[in-house]
Formats: structure tokens, sequence, C-alpha cells
């Protein structure tokens, strides 16, 4: 049994979100310190399409994790960018972003999703199923290292993966 329970996000939970995601982010080399106000302007855009937080017994947000609508090759096919995953430093490695993450792709399945895709450390991402696919491809040479998807519905996409808007 874990020490929290996840939900999907609700209205007044934005400040306590970006606190959270600013805090989890803080130390990270790799961070540029934007991630509380990616959030904050996915939500803004509408382009947040789910928004799950875990909280620990006391009621608290200890995580939180993000999905936006990604397009293929300029047409919108059903998948999804993950992006931030977030856990609170005090209680991160305890398997919150883990549950996060199994508990969105789950609902993003059920829903209908045909996949999702992630810019991130790949060791970590492929413990999910992520993978890369040959000839789907991120709108950013940079991210290309780091990109991974998992398909969850029908077959693998062909083309450029773009993200949300809100991703600039």
């Amino acid at each position: 049994m874990s020490d929290w329970t996840i939900r999907p996000e609700a209205a007044g939970d934005e400040r306590a979100i970006y606190g959270l995601v600013e805090r989890a982010f803080a130390r990270m080399p790799f961070s540029d310190g934007s991630e509380p106000g990616l959030v904050d302007l996915l939500r803004e855009r509408g382009e947040l399409a789910l928004s799950l937080v875990a909280l620990d017994k006391s009621g608290k947000i200890v995580g939180h994790i993000g999905f936006s609508p990604a397009t293929i090759d300029g047409r919108d096919c059903g998948w999804f960018q993950m992006a931030p995953v977030s856990a609170d430093p005090p209680v991160q490695f305890r398997g919150i972003g883990s549950a996060l993450i199994r508990a969105g792709i789950e609902r993003l399945r059920a829903s209908g999703a045909r996949g999702v895709s992630v810019v991130g450390d790949p060791a970590y991402y492929e413990r999910f199923g992520f993978a890369e696919l040959s000839g789907l491809a991120p709108s950013s040479d940079h991210d290309l290292p780091y990109f991974r998807a998992l398909v969850l519905a029908g077959e693998p996409p062909r083309g450029t993966l773009r993200y949300a808007s809100a991703f600039g």
C-alpha cells in the first residue's frame, strides 16, 4: 500500500502544483527553470489535457504529471506529450513519479489515446515501455537523443511529432 493517492488536478491546486514543480526541478542540472511556468502556460492555453496530482496522507500535493496533445506532421493523431513529471524533493525516489506515469498512461489508454511521447532520461522512461520508434522523431534535433514514445493503440506512427504550443 502506498503513502499517497492519485487524483486529477482540481480547481485551487494551481499554486501548490507550481511550487511543487519549482522545487522538484530546482536542483536538476538540465533544467532552465521554465517547468513551473510551462504547466501554467499549458493550463492557460487549454493544452493541459490530463493533469494528475499525488497527495500524501495529510492531503498535501507531493507529485504532479501533465500530458498535452501532440501532432504528427501537423495532424491531431491522438498522441500526447508527457511533461513534466515532478515529485517533491523530500519524497523523491519513493515511487511517486512511477505511479503518476502509470496512472496517466492508463487514463490516456482508457480514453482512446493512441500514444505518448516523452523527452528525458531514456534509461528511466524505457522501464515504462517507452522506446525509440523508427520513423517518428521530435521537431527539435536537440530532443532526439532523449525522445522516446509509447504506442497505446494502432500501428506506430511515422513523421514529425510536435509538442503543444506552450513548449515554444
